[in-house]
């Protein structure tokens, strides 16, 4: 059974066992684009569980996804620009399993319209690398706004997509 969390309602040592579990089991184009993109001067490229407890830190909002109680993806959002949200997802490659996928597809669209009704417009930058990351956002009404050919740590490819509010909508 796939079920959401809250990570707002979870406890900290519920949420932060999930976070090491999706952060041992990630997917390779999201530990690519960590890689590529998260400099941490001085130290090298982070871990991510690092990257994963950081992200959640700074959402106003985030959830993980569990598939019969394995965490397989965590998302959020935040920022402190009223009209634009920071989303992002990452997790592991049981978020591809059948299942899991069509939850997750089924779900996204009331997902980003909750969002929406905080910021108007909802961007990240996803590396070109992570095909799958990038079939999901298309799928789900984001559009790629730019491309950035230097981004990051490593120099790479990203795209910069981006939603804009069509109209109000609840979870």
């Amino acid at each position: 059974m796939i079920t959401f969390h809250d990570l707002g309602e979870a406890s900290g040592e519920q949420s932060l066992d999930w976070l090491e579990a999706i952060a041992i089991n990630m997917r390779p184009g999201d530990l690519d684009e960590i890689r590529a993109t998260n400099p941490l001067p001085g130290i090298g490229p982070p871990d991510p569980l690092t990257i994963l407890v950081m992200s959640v830190q700074l959402s106003t909002f985030a959830w993980v996804i569990c598939d019969d109680g394995e965490p397989i993806c965590v998302f959020g959002c935040g920022g402190d620009d009223p009209a634009e949200g920071c989303i992002w997802m990452l997790g592991t490659p049981g978020m591809q399993r059948r299942p899991a996928a069509f939850a997750i597809a089924r779900a996204t669209p009331r997902y980003v319209s909750f969002l929406h009704e905080r910021w108007g417009r909802l961007a990240n930058h996803v590396d070109a690398r992570n095909h799958v990351s990038i079939r999901w956002l298309l799928s789900n009404g984001f559009k790629i706004e730019d491309v950035d050919l230097t981004h990051g740590r490593e120099k790479r490819p990203f795209y910069l997509f981006s939603s804009t509010r069509e109209g109000p909508s609840h979870l």
